[in-house]
């Protein structure tokens, strides 16, 4: 009798295992859904989305993925494209698969924010490859030479004569900015020998000058600068270059590159987004302003007002401690802060970060960093600014998944079965 109420016993565990199993498989098919009720899921971050979504929306605005360096893609509602910089000159491939992946064939607006390598590397293959209509550069001039007496400005560049009546100004920041690398100098040829065809016609790429009031507007969008600011004496370009529009523009001494930077904001439907490229602030508390410092003071108080509530902020000069000062983050109120750097520099620093922990606007998701996600897409989905993720992982908090969590606890509950003994019977 004992033997038949052992085997007995044996029989029961069986089919329990039997049935805890086949509700695990079972459960396979209703993994996603589960997840979802449990949070488990990747997709739990509150404001996340799938990238088709995004995509197909009536804009979008995609931060690539380029390492140590900075690229943006944006479709605008009326279905132009705005390229802005284009990474490092080992990511121009890159950037033009990005783009053909997206159904780019041609590029209405080309904004470079400044002469650094790991901005404007890139769009030299970019502009091989794909037809620009708008090109938009900084103030700054290609040539060779070490000081302002032996510096020549390549004769490409459609800036010489305005740069000869200003190289003699000596007056501090306001010296012209010089750059002499190779990159720059490519992209400069390039951009005033690049042609577009038009209903069948080639017609030459139009070349300005960023500079703060610049506008380009169409149907429920609108991109301004606000830096770098025009000098005093608001030279026109176009009184002295037959081929750039603009003006000359403050310089911050003739080495300084990154406070040249364009700062601009887009509007899609009342979603803000705000690029200050490398710009910094002057953190040491002496000296002069730098190019943040001098663009707060410059907004008006109306100006002030549409700036309080900027929905993304592409971290300043990739998140280095010299950017995004208390000041300006004060003053924008971001939801979401976006990080565009690799692992080199140390970026985001953790002084910019400390910075951010301050801001009260931003959403429990707000840090985004490509070094992390990958791609990265903002849109308005469903009346709500929405996002998606090339590399879509859970939560640092959460690393399983449902099915991975049932398993566990199925195998748990099987071991703990056969564990227990068979209860005695009364004598």
């Amino acid at each position: 009798m004992k033997k038949i109420r052992l085997e007995k016993h044996i029989k029961i565990k069986l089919i329990i295992s039997i049935i805890l199993i086949g509700l695990l498989v079972l459960s396979f098919f209703f993994a996603k859904p589960l997840e979802d009720i449990l949070g488990l899921s990747g997709s739990k971050r509150k404001n996340q989305t799938s990238s088709e979504t995004v995509v197909s929306s009536s804009y979008f605005v995609s931060y690539l993925d380029v390492g140590q360096g900075n690229s943006v893609l944006i479709k605008l509602p009326d279905g132009k494209t705005v390229l802005v910089d284009g990474g490092d000159i080992s990511y121009g491939e890159v950037v033009a698969k990005y783009l053909t992946d997206y159904g780019v064939g041609k590029i209405d607006y080309l904004i470079a924010t400044h002469s650094d390598s790991d901005h404007i590397g890139g769009l030299n293959y970019v502009l091989d490859k794909f037809e620009v209509k708008n090109i938009l550069r900084p103030f700054q001039i290609s040539g060779s030479g070490t000081s302002a007496e032996t510096f020549i400005a390549y004769e490409y560049e459609d800036i010489n004569e305005i740069y000869e009546k200003l190289m003699l100004d000596t007056s501090g920041r306001s010296k012209v900015s010089r750059v002499t690398t190779s990159v720059y100098k490519d992209f400069i040829r390039k951009i005033y020998s690049e042609t577009y065809f038009e209903e069948n016609t080639e017609v030459e790429s139009r070349v300005g000058v960023f500079y703060d009031g610049l506008k380009i507007s169409g149907d429920n969008y609108e991109i301004e600068f606000f830096a770098p600011l025009k000098r005093e004496t608001e030279y026109n370009l176009e009184d002295y270059c037959d081929k750039t529009t603009g003006y000359a523009t403050v310089g911050y001494g003739v080495t300084n590159t990154n406070d040249n930077s364009a700062i601009f904001t887009l509007n899609c439907f009342g979603d803000y987004y705000l690029f200050t490229g490398d710009a910094s602030f002057n953190d040491e508390g002496k000296g002069t302003n730098k190019a943040e410092d001098d663009f707060i003071e410059s907004l008006t108080n109306e100006e002030i007002q549409r700036l309080s509530n900027i929905s993304v902020y592409l971290l300043g000069h990739h998140g280095s401690k010299h950017s995004s000062s208390r000041e300006l983050l004060s003053l924008i109120n971001p939801r979401f802060i976006v990080v565009s750097s690799g692992h080199e520099y140390g970026h985001p620093a953790d002084e910019t970060l400390a910075r951010l922990l301050e801001i009260k606007s931003l959403e429990p998701d707000y840090l985004l960093r490509t070094d992390e996600f990958g791609t990265i897409e903002f849109s308005k989905v469903d009346d709500g600014l929405k996002y998606s993720l090339e590399k879509a992982e859970a939560d640092e908090d959460i690393k399983i998944s449902y099915f991975e969590l049932s398993s566990i606890i199925t195998v748990v509950l099987i071991v703990l079965i056969f564990a227990l003994k068979p209860a005695r019977a009364k004598a």
